[in-house]
This record gives C-alpha cells, sequence and structure tokens, in this order.
C-alpha cells in the first residue's frame, strides 16, 4: 500500500532552517548540471568541429526531460514521500550526468542528447520536490519567503557555473565539467539521506491526497483564471531566461569573447538573478508577489534593450547583464512562489509542478527558436531584442493576476471546498 508521510505541524512563524538549506543545496545542484551544457557549448564545438547551432537537439531535449520531470512531480509526490523522492531525484540525474561525460569522447551529438534527456527529468522533479517539502518544514505564513529563498538555488547554482565555468574547462576539460556536474550529486544525496529527517508517521494515502495530484484541482472555482494567467506568465519568462541561460556564451562570442571567457557572462547573468532574488524577498512581502513581479521583469526587459542597442565595453556589457538577470531570473525564482502563494496545501506541489513545467515549455520554445537564429546567422543584438518580446508580455500577466488579486482572495484550506472572497 501506498503510503505518505505527515510532517510534524510547525507553530506560527517557525521554519525548519536544516531542511530548507538542504532542499536549497540540491536545488543549487541543478542550477549547476542545467548550466554545464550551456558553459560547455562553445568549447565543444571547437573541439568536435561543429557549430554551436549543431547541440540544440541537445538543449532542448534537456529541457522536455525537465518537463516530464515536473509533470510528474506530482503524481510521485501522492506517492512517495519527499525525502525519498528528493534523493532518488538527486541520484538520477547525478547518475546521468556522469553518464554523459563518459560518453562525450564519442563526440555523438545523438548520444548527448540522449543523456541529457534522462539528466532533465531528475532535474524536474528536484525542484518541485525540494520547494515542497522546504514548505512543508514551514509554518504558512512563511511559505512563500521559503519558496523563493529555496528556489534562489537555481540562479545559485548557474551562477556558480559561470564563475568555476572557464577555469574548469581549463583545468579539466569539457568532459570534466560534466564529471563535477554528476558525482557531486552523487555525495550530496548521501548526505540527504543521512541529514533529512523522517517526515514523521507514515499514513496510507488517501484518495484525497490522489486526487490533490490531478490537475482538476488547479481548476476548481477560485482558482482557474489565477492558474491560468501563472501559466502563462511562466512560459512567457521562461522563454527569456532560457534563451540567455542556454546561449548566453554562445551569444557573447558574437561580442567579441574567447570561449573560455564567455562563461562569465553566465555568471554575472545568474548572480543578477541572486541579487534580484534577494530583492523580491522583502518587495513580495511588502507589495506581493504578484505585484513584485509586474517590476522585475520590466526592470530585466530595459537592460536587455541596452544590451541589444547601446555600444557597450566589455565591463559595461557583464554589468548590464546583471541588470538583465535582476528582472529576467528573479521573476523565473517569483513565478515558483506565484504557484506556492496562489494553491492550498493539498495540490500545492502540483501547482508548483504544473507552473513549472509550463515554464519549462518555454524553455524548450526559447532555445529552440534561438539556435535557429544562430544557425542562421542572425545577429547577435537582433537575437537579444526577440527574447525581450516575450518578457513584455509576461508582465501584462502579472498585471492582470495582481487585479485578481486585488479584488478576491483564495482561501487556502485542505481538504475544503476552495472560496473567492472578495476584499472588503
Amino acid at each position: 500500500m501506498s503510503a505518505t508521510r505527515v510532517p510534524r505541524p510547525r507553530r506560527a512563524g517557525s521554519v525548519h532552517w536544516p531542511v530548507v538549506v538542504l532542499c536549497f543545496l540540491a536545488i543549487l545542484l541543478d542550477g549547476f548540471d542545467t548550466a554545464a551544457l550551456s558553459l560547455a557549448i562553445p568549447t565543444m564545438a571547437a573541439e568536435w568541429g561543429v557549430t554551436p547551432a549543431a547541440f540544440t537537439l541537445a538543449v532542448v531535449l534537456t529541457n522536455i526531460g525537465v518537463v516530464f520531470g515536473y509533470l510528474s512531480a506530482g503524481f510521485l509526490g501522492a506517492r512517495v514521500p519527499g525525502r525519498r523522492l528528493l534523493i532518488g531525484a538527486v541520484l538520477l540525474f547525478g547518475v546521468a550526468t556522469v553518464a554523459t561525460a563518459a560518453t562525450l569522447h564519442l563526440e555523438s551529438t545523438v548520444l548527448l542528447s540522449v543523456t541529457r534527456l534522462v539528466t532533465g527529468v531528475g532535474l524536474g522533479v528536484v525542484v518541485p520536490a525540494g520547494v515542497g517539502l522546504a514548505t512543508k518544514h514551514s509554518a504558512e505564513n512563511r511559505r512563500e519567503q521559503v519558496s523563493i529563498a529555496v528556489a534562489l538555488g537555481l540562479g545559485a547554482g548557474a551562477g556558480l557555473g559561470g564563475l568555476l565555468g572557464g577555469r574548469l574547462l581549463n583545468f579539466v576539460g569539457s568532459d570534466g565539467v560534466f564529471y563535477v556536474a554528476g558525482i557531486v550529486p552523487l555525495i550530496f544525496a548521501a548526505a540527504l539521506a543521512w541529514l533529512l529527517p523522517a517526515e514523521g508517521t507514515a499514513v496510507p494515502a488517501t484518495a484525497g491526497a490522489k486526487n490533490d495530484a490531478k490537475i482538476g484541482r488547479l481548476f476548481e472555482p477560485g482558482l482557474r483564471l489565477p492558474t491560468t494567467l501563472i501559466w502563462a506568465f511562466s512560459f512567457l519568462v521562461f522563454i527569456t531566461s532560457y534563451v540567455l541561460i542556454s546561449w548566453i556564451p554562445t551569444l557573447l562570442t558574437g561580442y567579441g569573447f574567447s570561449p573560455s571567457k564567455a562563461p562569465i557572462g553566465l555568471a554575472f547573468l545568474t548572480l543578477g538573478g541572486i541579487v534580484g532574488g534577494l530583492v523580491l524577498l522583502p518587495l513580495a512581502g511588502r507589495l506581493g508577489i504578484a505585484r513584485a513581479l509586474i517590476l522585475m521583469p520590466t526592470i530585466g526587459g530595459v537592460f536587455m534593450i541596452i544590451v541589444a542597442k547601446a555600444p557597450l565595453g566589455d565591463t559595461a556589457l557583464l554589468l548590464c547583464l546583471a541588470g538583465v538577470g535582476v528582472g529576467v531570473v528573479s521573476a523565473q525564482i517569483g513565478q515558483l512562489a506565484l504557484a506556492v502563494a496562489t494553491y492550498p496545501p493539498g495540490p500545492r506541489t502540483t501547482g508548483v509542478g504544473w507552473a513549472a513545467a509550463l515554464g519549462r515549455l518555454g524553455s524548450i520554445v526559447g532555445p529552440g527558436i534561438a539556435g535557429i537564429l544562430i544557425g542562421q546567422a542572425l545577429a547577435t543584438r537582433d537575437i537579444v531584442v526577440a527574447a525581450t518580446v516575450p518578457l513584455l508580455f509576461a508582465v501584462v500577466c502579472a498585471f492582470l493576476l495582481s487585479r485578481v488579486k486585488a479584488k478576491a482572495r483564495v482561501v487556502p484550506i485542505e481538504e475544503t471546498p476552495l472560496v473567492l472572497e472578495k476584499t472588503r
């Protein structure tokens, strides 16, 4: 019989910080692994004697795997304790990344694409599992902030990859980057098994718990329009975010950066995202997460236009990329907080997983189109301008969602019908 674990109730305002930190670190390793392919593409293209566009399939299949992982997270979360789910997901992407490293010498883009597809499945489960586990160990009134803090691991991991990417490529080569990205998670999975606390007394999974994993819960009265807007926001933000995350080292070669120096652009982008996420924490508490996500993508869009149109030196360009990250990457992080703030505890993991999955559909569409444009030798600056357009539509979605939240609020009560209360 399947069983779920019931966490101990948390007193008002309390957070089990050791669990939150461990979930943050798991998502950090997810972010580093996600960035590994982007970091290695310019070097591998030169070593294999192909164009960077030849790796478009590997980039796209990685994100397809992530989408599958996100979509399966709710189903698995209703049947597998969150602790085991997180450990299993970390193990999966670690093993698949080691397999990528071990087969890289064959110089096969097809084999690379297959191993990255499997890697993506593990990566996709880690985020909703980590956010779900961390918020379960936090008081209800702290869960929005905890979800943002844990999701910052994605930007931190990608930023770490950008900072270390050039040195790793020079020191251990492109296969070494994947060995690091795979072996460290395997070690960390063992640490998770040792350090994560048991989730309480095991109880049989109820029909209600299984029902919470169904997508229909997200479209019950009071949730239909918010769900639609969250999905649209996520899809549009991820288009822009993953065009940059997947291709920024390659795009920077169009600005005159060498392949070994270009990864620093990803570091500035994602470190800017971390700053943006830290700003988003108090901003969401003051304005509400929906209003905060009107402001942050607008900032990112302004800096993207500057990057595309202004004549900038290397230092100024990197600083502007940090400004892009402040708005774009923090919006990517913020969409998880939108889902956490919107859905009641029962379907929350499902809601987070589907919101992230719709975002990851954008991460397939965006890099895929960008790869085609790069293959057609479109000017780098024009690609940046094109990537700004979805971000502007995301701002519109955030505005509409803020209007919905201003007129009504969803009362998150588990195992009871959702009601819509008009704000007095």
